[in-house]
C-alpha cells in the first residue's frame, strides 16, 4: 500500500443520515424498514479540523464528501467544513454528491461562495418529475431543479448524475437537454450494478409492502451476478486478479464513525443489508467474516485515536494487504476492482458528457 506522503485523495462520510430511502441502499431493506446495524452518527466540524489538518490539507489534491449511507447536507457544519479547507488550500478539489433535495436555495448560494474554485456538487437526479422518486424515494425533483439553479446562478459547479433503469432510460436525452439549459457542467450516465440475480428488483414501502419493481435497462452492458456465479463463487474470487481503485488513485476513506479504509467498499461490508433467504446470504456471511479478520489485523484505523499519516504509514496498515490481495482474497475486492473473464471494471459502463 502507499505512504502518506503520496496520498492523493480522502473520501468521508460526515454523516451516515439521510431523508431518502433508495430502494437499493443498504440504509433500508428494498426502500422499507431501516438497517439496525446502521447508528447514525455527525462529524462535527472540530472533529474534520483535527482529521483534516494542515498537514493533511498540504498533502492531499482532493477532498470527496458522499459516502455510503448519509447525505453530506444533513450534517449542518458541512458549509463550515469546506469554507475552512478551501481557506486553508485555496487550490484544493472539493466534490460533494448529495441528493439536492435539501436546503434553501439562500443556503445554496452561501454554499457556491464558501467552495474553492475547483468544485463540484454532484446532485443525484435518477429521471425526470414523474420518474426520478420512484428510486429516489422521499426527494423532490422540482426542489433539487430549484436548488441546483441557485446555486449555478451563484458560480457553482454543478454536475447531473443520471442512473438508468428502465422506467428512466427514455429519458436520458431529455434530461441532458435540460441540464444543458439551466448550466450544469457535466452530465453522467450509469446503469446500476446492484442487481442480484433477479433483474427484477421488488421495492418496499414501511409496512413491506410491494409498491413498484426497479428493472435495468434493456441497453445496460453491465453483466449481472447469476445463480452460477454464486454457486461457484469461490472459484471466480481465486481467479480474480485485484486491481484496486484506491492503490490507483492514492485514496482513503473515512467512515462517518471515523474509521480509516482504503475504500468504500471495505467500510461497507458490516452493513450490507441481507435477507436470510436470499441466495446470496451466504456469501456476504463470507464477506463479514473476512471483514472483521481484516480489522483485526489492521489495528486501531479510528481517526479519534490516531492521526490519518499514522494509520497509513503503520506497519499493520502497509502489510496486510499482500494477504488480502493475493493469499485470502477478499470478496468485497473481487467484486468492487477483480478482473477475470466475468467482470470487467466499472468505470467503462458510465456515459459523462461535458458541456464545457
Amino acid at each position: 500500500m502507499f505512504k502518506f506522503n503520496e496520498l492523493k485523495q480522502i473520501h468521508l462520510e460526515i454523516t451516515n443520515n439521510c431523508q431518502a430511502s433508495c430502494p437499493m441502499c443498504s440504509r433500508n431493506h428494498h426502500g422499507g424498514i431501516e438497517n439496525p446495524a446502521i447508528k447514525v452518527n455527525n462529524w462535527t466540524s472540530d472533529h474534520f479540523k483535527q482529521v483534516i489538518n494542515l498537514e493533511v490539507l498540504t498533502q492531499i489534491d482532493e477532498l470527496y464528501f458522499c459516502g455510503n449511507f448519509g447525505d453530506p447536507l444533513l450534517n449542518k457544519d458541512l458549509l463550515e467544513m469546506c469554507k475552512y479547507a478551501s481557506d486553508t488550500k485555496p487550490e484544493i478539489h472539493i466534490r460533494v454528491h448529495t441528493n439536492g433535495s435539501l436546503r434553501s436555495a439562500t443556503w445554496w448560494k452561501d454554499f457556491a461562495s464558501a467552495l474553492p474554485r475547483n468544485h463540484t456538487v454532484v446532485f443525484a437526479l435518477d429521471g425526470l418529475s414523474e420518474t426520478h422518486s420512484l428510486y429516489r424515494i422521499g426527494t423532490d425533483y422540482h426542489q433539487i431543479l430549484r436548488n441546483a439553479t441557485s446555486f449555478i446562478q451563484a458560480g457553482g459547479n454543478a454536475e447531473w448524475a443520471f442512473i438508468r433503469f428502465k422506467h428512466n432510460a427514455h429519458e436520458v436525452e431529455s434530461a441532458k437537454n435540460i441540464a444543458m439549459e439551466l448550466g450544469f457542467k457535466s452530465f453522467v450516465m450509469k446503469d446500476s450494478s446492484r442487481f442480484m440475480v433477479d433483474n427484477k428488483f421488488p421495492v418496499l414501502d414501511k409496512d413491506s409492502n410491494i409498491t413498484h419493481y426497479l428493472e435495468p435497462s434493456s441497453e445496460s452492458k453491465i453483466v449481472f451476478i447469476k445463480k452460477s456465479d454464486i454457486d461457484n463463487y469461490k472459484a471466480i474470487v481465486k481467479a480474480s486478479t485485484i486491481d484496486c481503485y484506491a492503490l490507483k488513485n492514492k485514496e482513503v476513506y473515512i467512515d462517518a464513525y471515523g474509521h480509516l479504509f482504503p475504500c468504500c467498499w471495505i467500510a461497507s461490508t458490516p452493513y450490507n443489508y441481507t435477507d436470510l433467504l436470499s441466495p446470496i446470504s451466504m456469501v456476504k456471511q463470507e464477506m463479514s467474516n473476512q471483514h472483521a479478520a481484516l480489522i483485526a489485523d489492521l489495528g486501531d484505523v479510528d481517526t479519534a485515536n490516531r492521526s490519518v499519516k499514522d494509520i497509513i504509514n503503520s506497519d499493520e496498515y502497509q502489510s496486510v494487504w499482500h494477504k488480502y490481495w493475493n493469499e485470502s482474497k477478499l470478496i468485497t475486492c473481487a467484486r468492487a476492482c477483480g478482473v477475470n473473464k466475468l467482470s470487467k471494471p466499472m468505470d467503462q459502463f458510465v456515459d459523462q458528457e461535458n458541456f464545457l
